[in-house]
């Protein structure tokens, strides 16, 4: 395979997903360009029919995204056919199983990259996630944190229903274990707390904005440290 043919080849398995996905629905090309047109792209008829024609051999990024919005799909659904292909060639020469591009794609924990040379087996390598991640690269820090402030979550939770439960008992072994056990709990929501300020800082040092998700701030809000963590 010639590096410079992949580009086409590309285009050309978007093109069949886009055409895949457009007859699902139901949709004539003029309907799938007033859709778009509708989210603030205009891709005319004809642009749509010539990509599906092969008569068109690029597509833009831009491009891309409007048409999965206009077709209701993860723009990654157009670029790997996953479900509908057992490969599907994520760089050149690279063939792969769709569902592993579109992990890598959207930076998924522990996905793989393309190509890579690796002992590991099959055609990709895994990669070591998150500590040999590309500084500023925030997609890996932002899943690491949400994966973090859940983890906190459920322990701060845990720790809410055990001493909810200990206060409704009366006074005895049983109950005294309970809040035991909540005591536990509440070290290990600590803990994440800590490893959630030692995060916060590293991305500070490296530019990268703060997240705002919701496990975040469920999580921070449950222990009343959004300020002190924030300011670290």
């Amino acid at each position: 395979m010639e590096q410079l043919d992949w580009p086409t080849r590309l285009a050309a398995t978007i093109a069949g997903e886009v055409r895949r996905y457009r007859m699902n629905l139901g949709f004539s090309a003029q309907q799938l360009s007033d859709r778009c047109a509708e989210l603030g792209m205009e891709i005319p008829r004809a642009v749509i029919s010539n990509l599906e024609n092969g008569r068109r051999t690029t597509v833009t990024v831009a491009e891309v995204l409007v048409l999965g919005a206009a077709l209701g799909v993860p723009p990654a659904a157009l670029i790997f056919p996953v479900g509908y292909a057992e490969e599907t060639e994520a760089l050149p020469g690279a063939e792969v199983p769709p569902f592993e591009a579109v992990r890598w794609l959207g930076g998924e924990q522990f996905a793989t990259t393309p190509g890579a040379q690796s002992d590991a087996a099959g055609p990709l390598a895994f990669m070591t996630w998150p500590t040999d991640r590309t500084p500023g690269e925030a997609i890996h820090v932002y899943r690491d944190v949400d994966r973090q402030a859940e983890e906190g979550l459920k322990h701060a939770d845990r720790a809410s229903r055990m001493r909810r439960d200990a206060y409704d008992m009366d006074e005895g072994p049983s109950r005294d274990a309970l809040l035991q056990a909540a005591e536990s709990s509440d070290g290990a929501t600590r803990s994440q707390l800590s490893n959630l300020g030692h995060t916060f800082k590293a991305m500070k040092e490296q530019g990268i904005l703060p997240p705002d998700s919701v496990n975040l701030s469920l999580f921070l809000h449950s222990t009343r440290l959004i300020k002190p963590l924030e300011a670290e």
